[in-house]
């Protein structure tokens, strides 16, 4: 059932049969559950299609600006658009062999909103990821190198994401509130050292000279939103990769450094070897570049992980915590201060890289 607000099977039917596509005509929704949540407004449909002489199959419907803002608050005025740009440009033509988006990929306007229509692929998406797996996104995720060398001009469109490690950069006095609040917190205040709450408030601190540093970096295309959440491995190898909100062009690295960043929040199995998969990485998008990236990839993968690790940790995710998130549910609190304390940790690691996080305060 969907929620009160959200399209009903009726306006899903209207909007289904305006167009051709593989529902063909006399389309019938049986059922529709929201699966709305992420980082845009946008409504978002697990529909069940009954079409003629054929067994019922479950599409995604995806209606940007139709559902609530998130708690992660984005200031990106092109954030509810996106997705449905690169759909209607030449850009997912232009993914290389190895990286793919879902299957019958549809925009239709309806009703002045744009309707993003797709196969339903959770079956994939429901895949265990391992450090064997999150080495093979690394491999894949150097293709986004791709399409810029075969037509550079597509890089330019003025809606692609131009510094995605500063989108939730307005969190960091949060973060620095809620540091300064740990102590007086019993939940909280052993979630760090007081040396880690001073390296943390200096990671904080180094969001504008991070900025500076990716902006000198080589580009490439970029998801902008590569967490395990939003990618799968097919049968055949190839990196699938839903929620296309965030694509932009940013430095190399970058969306290896996200995916990395979520592993274990989001389900990844045994310990990941970091420094290795950036190798996998690295090798790969300096072989497509034809020149030596490893420098670089290292810093752009530091920077998504001291700037959108950090960012979103400290910011939205501790406010949350503060706010009484999952304040019954002891286990699920427990996991979400784990990855917490274990992702901004990890991002610390890399600052050296960077040497753009001074001393602590």
């Amino acid at each position: 059932m969907n929620a009160p607000g959200l399209p009903d099977a009726e306006t899903i039917e209207t909007v289904l049969t305006s167009r051709d596509g593989p529902w063909y005509p006399g389309a019938r929704v049986l059922s529709v559950r929201d699966l709305s949540q992420g980082l845009s407004r946008a409504a978002v449909l697990r529909v069940c299609v009954a079409v003629p002489h054929a067994e019922p199959a479950a599409w995604i419907v995806k209606v940007p600006r139709w559902g609530q803002p998130s708690l992660l608050d984005s200031r990106d005025a092109d954030l509810d658009d996106r997705e449905a740009r690169f759909f209607r440009s030449g850009l997912p033509g232009l993914l290389p062999r190895g990286v793919t988006t879902p299957p019958h990929v549809m925009v239709v306007s309806h009703n002045g909103l744009d309707w993003i229509i797709m196969r339903d692929v959770d079956a994939v998406l429901q895949q265990s990821w391992t450090p064997a797996s999150a080495t093979a996104v690394a491999e894949r995720a150097a293709l986004l190198h791709v399409p810029g060398d075969m037509e550079p001009g597509v890089l330019d469109a003025p809606w692609l994401e131009r510094a995605g490690h500063s989108a939730y950069a307005h969190h960091v006095g949060a973060g620095h509130d809620n540091l300064e609040l740990l102590s007086g917190d019993p939940r909280l205040r052993n979630l760090f050292t007081p040396e880690q709450v001073d390296a943390l408030h200096a990671g904080l601190d180094a969001a504008p000279e991070l900025a500076d540093r990716a902006a000198e970096l080589p580009t490439t295309l970029v998801h902008g939103d590569l967490t395990p959440r939003n990618a799968a491995l097919g049968a055949d190898g190839s990196l699938l990769l839903i929620d296309w909100e965030h694509v932009g062009v940013g430095p190399v690295g970058y969306d290896l450094g996200t995916f990395v960043s979520m592993y274990r929040a989001f389900g990844g199995r045994g310990e990941l070897d970091e420094p290795a998969v950036l190798e996998v990485y690295a090798d790969a998008v300096s072989t497509l570049a034809g020149t030596n990236l490893r420098a670089a990839a290292a810093l752009g993968f530091a920077v998504a992980h001291l700037t959108w690790g950090l960012h979103l940790r400290l910011g939205p995710g501790l406010t949350a915590v503060r706010q009484g998130l999952n304040r019954d549910a002891p286990a699920k609190l427990a996991a979400h201060l784990v990855d917490i304390r274990s992702g901004c940790l990890r991002a610390l690691s890399w600052a050296p890289v960077t040497e753009a996080v001074t001393a602590g305060r």
